[in-house]
């Protein structure tokens, strides 16, 4: 059995980064670590699927009917406007967006900072990477005499892999159980499979040049370049909906003349937990990633993060659980890669309600996580 990363590796040419790179405007390093960022994320949406017959069904024969000759002109994919009737990126695209739907902008934003690449870019990408893994899985299938039972085998046998690749922070997002204890030194954040990459791409010419004359007896090596010192990589133009309250927590650190205000807070009544628990459910990770992407984007951002609940319970008891789900919040971020100095917590219970507590929905509103900049 094929192990699919690896597959997906061994297309992506020095060629075919460089042609993404000049078209996209970005540093080659950047697309290789979009494309490790994608590739894992959306075999993990498929691997969300399993359980779902229905689903499968439809994702098998969206894969079955997908024409693979496009793993021969790559390139194309980067090119702008329809490649014939039947568009690669179309017939991705539909996939895609039956099985990830809403999360594709969520998973957009933690793959472009992961990447340091702009959002626009990173969603180029997607056009790129979704048809190369289409293309794949249609030769996994055809070469294996695959029917819908022996595909979802052949994603459920590589899921250790797969998760052990994605970006942190998507899992949960992705509808995908985390690795067992058993799996624990299993390596996590995507960098596992970058690395090869990346040395193909610093001695892509010097690979080519073997490649090509591999039947002399000796092999040249590329003459060393020093390479004059390289400009820091720019910040990843993030972008969120208009009207959303990440849109408006990035206006703030984007403007300089934003004055800090402890007073401040950017409330997310979307950060849902467990009733009377502090175990964060899963639907709450959208925003949870925003404001990872944020602080990761900006690396100088410090923020306060505030718990706060409705007026019903216990006043002592619900300051006590406030605190415990700003510092499941805290604990999150960390665990994602977000220096523990940058994050402060505070649970503040019942007290600074944003409207009052007369309905089940105003009561939804006050039951939230807010966070305050604290330094930018």
């Amino acid at each position: 059995m094929s192990n699919l990363l690896d597959t997906l590796k061994s297309y992506i040419t020095p060629e075919l980064v460089a042609k993404a790179s000049a078209t996209l405007g970005e540093e080659e390093t950047g697309i290789l670590k979009a494309i490790v960022g994608w590739g894992p994320s959306i075999l993990a949406g498929f691997l969300s699927k399993t359980d779902d017959k229905d689903a499968m069904n439809g994702i098998f024969n969206s894969i079955s009917d997908f024409n693979p000759a496009i793993l021969d002109n790559l390139g194309s994919l980067l090119d702008g406007g329809n490649l014939a009737h039947n568009d690669p990126k179309d017939a991705s695209g539909h996939l895609l967006g039956s099985i990830l739907g809403a999360k594709i902008p969520a998973i957009s934003n933690v793959v472009s900072a992961f990447s340091g690449i702009k959002s626009d870019s990173t969603s180029a990408l997607l056009g790129l990477v979704g048809p190369l893994l289409m293309g794949i899985l249609n030769k996994e299938i055809k070469t294996g005499d695959l029917n819908v039972t022996g595909f979802t085998n052949l994603l459920t046998g590589q899921k250790e892999n797969i998760v052990g690749a994605l970006p942190g922070g998507l899992t949960g997002l992705l509808g995908i159980g985390k690795l067992t204890s058993g799996d624990s030194d299993v390596p996590t954040g995507g960098l596992n499979w970058f690395w090869p990459l990346l040395v193909l791409l610093v001695l892509g010419g010097g690979i080519m040049f073997y490649l090509k004359n591999c039947n002399n007896q000796v092999a040249v090596a590329p003459p060393i370049v020093e390479q004059a010192p390289t400009a820091p990589a720019p910040v990843p133009a993030l972008s969120f909906p208009a009207g959303t309250e990440e849109a408006a927590m990035l206006a703030f650190v984007q403007d300089p003349n934003a004055v800090i205000d402890k007073a401040k807070w950017f409330n997310f009544p979307e950060i849902m937990f467990d009733v009377n628990q502090a175990t964060m459910k899963v639907e709450s990770e959208p925003k949870m990633l925003a404001v990872m992407a944020i602080l990761r984007a900006y690396p100088a951002l410090k923020l306060k993060i505030g718990g706060y609940t409705d007026t019903d319970g216990n006043d002592k008891l619900n300051l006590t659980l406030s605190d415990a789900r700003a510092k499941a919040c805290m604990a999150w971020l960390i665990g994602n890669g977000i220096p523990a100095d940058r994050l402060e917590a505070e649970g503040y219970g019942e007290s600074n309600p944003v409207v009052a507590n007369d309905t089940p929905e105003h009561k939804a509103m006050n039951r939230r996580i807010s966070f305050s900049v604290r330094g930018k």
